[in-house]
């Protein structure tokens, strides 16, 4: 599963959700992040709940946090932050903002690589 910004607290509230056994061979969060935005108080409301991670962390397979050093809307901090609080460590890609076409991302290697590995669990 990748998961971008909104879509990353959106998928981990769902696998939270979950119950019974369940298992996720890998989870990628772009931009990831579970404390409210400065630049998106809208946003605060369906941010602010907490979740359990460390349930999720014993589902999943591999793990991979991915940022940006530039994010106009996801403090790096924050998503730092929530790779902490899964046990991992964030993946920066230099430069590419919030990772959107009009950053200049068209693609994302990084992504594509942390799902089609067969390996141990990735930061």
């Amino acid at each position: 599963m990748v998961a971008h910004s909104l879509g990353c607290i959106t998928a981990l509230r769902h696998l939270c959700s979950l119950v019974g056994p369940w298992r996720l061979g890998a989870l990628v969060l772009v931009s990831g992040f579970v404390d409210t935005l400065p630049a998106l108080p809208a946003l605060d409301p369906h941010i602010g709940r907490p979740l359990d991670l460390a349930r999720i962390c014993t589902h999943v397979g591999r793990l991979t946090l991915i940022r940006s050093d530039a994010d106009p809307y996801v403090p790096p901090g924050h998503t730092d932050r929530l790779a902490h609080l899964l046990g991992t460590s964030a993946q920066i890609i230099p430069g590419a903002g919030h990772f959107l076409a009009s950053d200049g991302v068209m693609s994302l290697p990084a992504a594509l690589a942390a799902v089609t590995s067969s390996g141990p669990t990735e930061s």
